[in-house]
């Protein structure tokens, strides 16, 4: 089978890029892939490529908006015979109050039935309205994955050690946070998660978004540790915590299903979190996975997981989302699609 992927490889430093990068890898293995870079799709040469190649299937990875149904519709047209799939990974339809990007794709969502991609493939459930709405085939399906090899539980001896390296505190209870310190992130939670005795916050920021000083200032002012850096081996910061939250409401402030809990559920971390986009759809709460939805909650869910016994298995709940199992369930969904 051959797969054009359309997406963003540079430096993994963002969500979208990560996913990129892995269906890249592990579609590879078994089918013939042309990965284009969404900064050259306007280059000549990577249009003749294109064409040579002659894809069966054309999958545009970052997102469904009305740019990249665009893209698609030409690239259909341009293949003649191909299907076109697209990831909803975050919904791009909401009012200029999020930003430009999103005034002008609310905008002209409309235009949509009229260039919409073969399939849309929807994480949550708030997409799927929009685009049922739209008159377009969609279909839930998981596009956010993990890596399982690389995101794995640590010893303690292993949690000292890399607590030591990263100047963290040996004896406390780390509370892991990763995204970009922002107001819509609702990283003000962290602070008063940090007012809890014996209690260390870590934010792992993102340089590739904005970083907002003022937050991240109260933030430090309340003791959270951030490193606002791309970090290469960000499987050690998560390998010396001993919680993982996810406190983001907003829905523009994440894909649908965040990278980041999955990585930390395959670490074997206890993960409190809002039911934010489509986990709610793939997780229920057991085995050291809960959900919460006020700062209060987050405090009370924390200390019920350092005081009780609660078995952790939250790397077994998300085995089946291993980016090998995401390429597998991909490659049957195309194959499908083209009989």
């Amino acid at each position: 089978m051959k797969i054009c992927l359309i997406g963003d490889f540079s430096t993994p430093d963002e969500a979208r890029k990560v996913m990129a990068r892995y269906m890249l890898r592990e579609l590879s293995k078994t089918n013939e892939v042309l990965p284009i870079n969404i900064p050259d799709i306007y280059k000549i040469h990577v249009w003749e490529e294109f064409k040579s190649f002659s894809p069966d299937i054309i999958h545009y990875i970052p997102g469904a908006s009305t740019f990249s149904f665009v893209i698609t519709k030409i690239m259909k047209i341009y293949s003649k015979n191909a299907k076109t799939v697209m990831c909803s990974t975050l919904n791009a339809f909401h009012g200029f109050s999020h930003g430009f990007y999103y005034g002008v794709s609310s905008l002209s969502k409309y235009l949509i039935p009229l260039i919409k991609a073969d399939v849309i493939l929807v994480q949550s459930k708030q997409p799927e309205i929009i685009f049922r709405d739209l008159k377009c085939n969609i279909k839930f399906f998981v596009c956010s994955g993990v890596d399982t090899q690389k995101f794995t539980p640590a010893s303690e001896n292993e949690k000292k050690e890399l607590r030591e390296k990263y100047g963290v505190a040996r004896e406390k209870f780390i509370v892991l946070h990763v995204g970009s310190v922002r107001k819509w992130r609702n990283v003000g939670v962290l602070n008063e998660i940090s007012n809890i005795s014996d209690v260390q916050v870590v934010i792992v920021g993102r340089n590739s978004t904005k970083f907002e000083k003022d937050i991240a200032l109260e933030l430090e002012k309340n003791g959270c540790k951030i490193i606002n850096e791309y970090v290469p081996k960000i499987e050690e910061l998560y390998a010396l915590s001993d919680c993982y939250v996810f406190p983001t409401v907003d829905p523009t402030g994440s894909i649908d299903i965040p990278l980041s809990v999955l990585e930390a559920m395959s670490t074997n971390l206890p993960v409190i979190s809002t039911k934010f986009g489509g986990l709610e759809n793939i997780f229920e709460e057991k085995d050291g996975f809960l959900f919460t939805d006020s700062k209060m909650n987050f405090v009370e869910q924390i200390t019920k997981i350092r005081e009780s016994n609660t078995q952790v298995r939250t790397r077994d709940l998300v085995i089946p989302y291993s980016w090998e199992n995401i390429a597998i369930k991909l490659s049957q969904f195309y194959k499908d699609l083209l009989h």
